[in-house]
């Protein structure tokens, strides 16, 4: 049986893990480094600009990979979930209820986008659908 190629499919979920992996430890870790930087005041600064930039970051992620699945319900559900969840978590969590909102949301979040884009990344990997533009190419023996 001929191995199959990466296809942009792939690609956009492996990228979709590692933003959503990178805004987890962000949340995890940038509260214990604001507290032992000596220059808090640009370090609150750039925090208050990571959450937006994370977020215009996810949000053509959540929708290439949901478009990939074919919208499948339960994946396109979870990546939609997890989009909004990150998003709630900045917005509820900064500007209103604190910190451990904001860091609470976004890592559910974030571990929801991880679950989501793994599913549609082994989904992506077992189609045998050939009609789906996500399916990988077969590669060619010469």
């Amino acid at each position: 049986m001929p191995e199959k190629s990466i296809t942009a499919s792939i690609l956009w979920d492996k990228f979709g893990i590692g933003v959503s992996g990178i805004c987890a430890v962000h949340c995890l870790f940038f509260p214990a480094l604001i507290s032992i930087l000596p220059i808090f005041s640009s370090a609150s600064f750039l925090h208050d600009w990571v959450h937006p930039l994370f977020l215009i970051l996810l949000l053509p992620i959540v929708y290439y990979a949901a478009k990939r699945s074919h919208f499948d319900r339960f994946i396109s559900g979870l990546l939609l979930s997890g989009f909004i969840l990150v998003f709630a978590g900045w917005l509820l969590g900064h500007f209103w209820l604190g910190i451990a909102v904001e860091i609470g949301l976004t890592l559910i979040g974030s571990f929801v986008l991880i679950y989501g884009h793994w599913l549609n990344y082994k989904h992506h990997r077992s189609c045998n659908v050939k009609s789906h533009n996500h399916h990988p190419i077969e590669k060619q023996n010469n």
